[in-house]
């Protein structure tokens, strides 16, 4: 019988450091079903047998406001769990077990893991974590993830409970306890719920009727998935509203959560049992925890986290910081441009003497002629800029200075009506813009993801882009500055436009976590993660679309465009044979600049193709990844922006340029 983990906690807790520990790096990352939202999931091999260890999204408690907290819940109900690892942050314990206390509600083992130990010591902060055990009802490990310390009680216990979950030491035997008026109504609630959905069906051991009942009374965004799974539920709602608005059943008409009384309104408190949990959170946190004076000298670590967080000294190193990221993953770039086809060489030669045993022009000669350019810049471009970035991004999240970052480019991007985490996904996107659209997951809300999705396919040019770009206008004198001034000119317009269209909310509420080294193993685990999920999905449609361009490029099926030049000349200034570039980007942007390698262009012209180029239709590979996470017509509507963009980009710089 498989055995299933839950680590279950808090953003900026440790999980993914835990997670790495736990299952090494053979985790896999992929959306829960039905969703956009990544979750990570591993195995730990041992005495028992496989145990599968189930990552869950960082939130703050189990109330559905945002996806993230929607998935970590219905992981917990739906997924099977067999024991939750709780790990929360000792430095915040308090605002921690509130989210404990709700999972204790849920009547599945547990267990307490309690990482940064080392900075709650710090911070003067004494544990007592054998009291909090008698408190939970419930083993606690304390930890210090960043170093494995703790590591191995935690893996005994996990063992422990795969072999028997009751032999657990200190199982929990009963939930928070609320208030008396409040337990009456969850009393009253858990018995319908009793009634109308036997326990004989076995729905109790994943959904407890009183975590049900609490659920109800909360008015939980997760409602309707409950009612599809329990549709008795639904009836029970509708008879409580009725027997409410006819006083048959008397309350104190002070539970807003009870989405079903009529009383429920703005004018009523917040969640009463809201407000108790989080007493019981804090008379906890004081019954266990001694605060204690420091002496010594500050440590570097905190000395450090004050110039960062000082907004005079903190902004201009965070700068330079995100200065020399760029400047190493250019020369990792320039680096593999040199290295890779070196590597490569000897397929490439394979390749091109086996396209000389066919004819030439034959249709088997243009396809394998086209096979080489086709894998090459994927490998020789792409790839280098995403491996150098996800460990980037990866030392700077387990350092602490992502999220600083972040804080530092909200002023500019809240100017765009953005948050100031979308510098994340702009970032990938000079690399790649597929994997781009991707990270704009890490983004509070859709609204958001789809302002910053728009830019991405649109104004912002990849790694492979630019630099082809630049050959262009090397090769045929074309003006750099009008090319990257109407990029410019377009990004800022397009952002407030699509931003205010949407009614997207540009509010950054991020917490900010401690400074520390990070671990080389959980770098190298988190970067290789998501370097696996670019070679699943991002670089085979790369490399099928580069072929294909090629393929569309040699066979000459893109030159009936050509006939255009009457019309592309009076309204862009370039020849139909340019605007074929343009066609181009649909299939893979960086491909189109090389049609006009291929051209005899003046200065001007190669100016407003390249321009237009630039701001043309998102390709098959970023299409694909906008219609998969937005769907079909917002990508219809994205496309629809672009090819206006396009079109008027050319007709202006047609209208304004003078003659070269």
């Amino acid at each position: 019988m498989q055995f299933t983990v839950a680590l279950v906690g808090q953003p900026n807790v440790g999980k993914s450091v835990i997670m790495n520990l736990l299952t090494g790096a053979g985790a896999v990352v992929s959306n829960y079903p039905g969703t956009t939202v990544e979750i990570t999931q591993g195995y730990m091999e041992g005495p028992s047998g496989r145990i599968t260890v189930i990552d869950t999204p960082g939130t703050y408690s189990l109330h559905s406001d945002t996806e993230e907290q929607r998935v970590a819940q219905r992981v917990l109900l739906e997924a099977g769990v067999d024991l939750i690892v709780n790990v929360a942050d000792a430095r915040n314990l308090s605002r921690n077990l509130y989210l404990t206390l709700q999972l204790l509600d849920l009547d599945i083992p547990m267990v307490l893991a309690l990482n940064q130990m080392d900075m709650a010591r710090e911070a003067g902060m004494i544990i007592d974590t054998t009291a909090l055990e008698e408190k939970l009802q419930i083993p606690v490990t304390p930890m210090i993830a960043s170093k494995g310390e703790g590591l191995e009680e935690l893996e005994k216990l996990i063992w422990k409970a795969a072999g028997s979950p009751e032999t657990l030491p200190a199982r929990a035997t009963s939930p928070m306890r609320f208030s008396p008026e409040i337990e009456r109504v969850i009393g009253m609630l858990q018995g319908q719920i009793e009634q109308i959905i036997p326990e004989e069906e076995g729905k109790h051991r994943l959904h407890p009727s009183r975590a049900l009942a609490i659920h109800l009374m909360e008015h939980d965004a997760l409602d309707e998935d409950l009612f599809s799974i329990y549709p008795e539920l639904a009836h029970l709602v509708e008879d409580l509203q009725e027997k409410v608005a006819s006083k048959r059943f008397q309350c104190a008409g002070c539970f807003r959560g009870c989405w079903f009384c009529p009383a429920a309104d703005d004018s009523h408190p917040v969640l009463p049992t809201c407000l108790e949990r989080t007493r019981q959170a804090q008379a906890i946190t004081t019954a266990v925890v001694r605060r204690c004076r420091l002496e010594g000298p500050v440590s570097t670590r905190v000395r450090l986290e004050r110039l960062l967080d000082n907004p005079s000294t903190g902004i201009p190193i965070l700068a330079l910081v995100a200065y020399l990221a760029v400047r190493l993953t250019l020369e990792i770039l320039e680096f593999a441009e040199e290295f890779v086809p070196v590597i490569l060489e000897p397929v490439v030669g394979f390749i091109a003497g086996l396209a000389g045993s066919f004819r030439q022009g034959s249709l088997a000669e243009i396809i394998i002629t086209a096979i080489p350019e086709g894998v090459l810049l994927p490998f020789e471009v792409v790839m280098p800029t995403m491996l150098s970035i996800y460990l980037i991004m990866a030392l700077l999240e387990d350092s602490g200075l992502m999220p600083r970052i972040a804080v530092m480019m909200d002023r500019i991007m809240s100017f765009l009506k953005i948050p100031g985490q979308s510098i994340i996904p702009f970032l990938l996107g000079f690399g790649c813009r597929a994997p781009g659209v991707l990270a704009t997951r890490t983004l509070p809300n859709r609204e958001s993801r789809i302002v910053v999705s728009t830019l991405l396919a649109i104004p912002i040019p990849c790694a492979a882009t630019l630099g082809i770009i630049t050959g262009v206008a090397r090769a045929f004198g074309a003006d750099l500055r009008v090319i990257y001034g109407a990029i410019a000119v377009v990004f800022l317009l397009l952002a407030r436009l699509v931003a205010r269209c949407l009614q997207a909310d540009s509010e950054l509420v991020m917490e900010i976590p401690p400074v520390r080294l990070p671990s080389a193993r959980a770098v190298a685990g988190k970067a290789w993660m998501r370097m696996e999920s670019f070679f699943k999905q991002v670089l085979p449609v790369l490399m099928i679309t580069g072929i294909g361009v090629r393929v569309l490029l040699n066979t000459g099926i893109l030159s009936v465009l050509s006939r255009l030049d009457p019309i592309s000349t009076g309204l862009f200034g370039i020849t139909g044979q340019s605007l074929v570039s343009v066609a181009v980007t649909v299939v893979q942007r960086y491909a189109a600049p090389m049609v006009l390698l291929n051209l005899p262009l003046g200065a001007r012209e190669a100016t407003i193709a390249a321009s237009m180029i630039s701001l043309s239709l998102p390709c098959i590979p970023v299409s694909y990844l906008i219609a998969r996470e937005f769907g079909w017509k917002t990508l219809a509507a994205i496309y629809g922006l672009a090819l206006g963009i396009t079109l008027s980009t050319g007709f202006v710089l047609n209208l304004i340029l003078p003659a070269m």
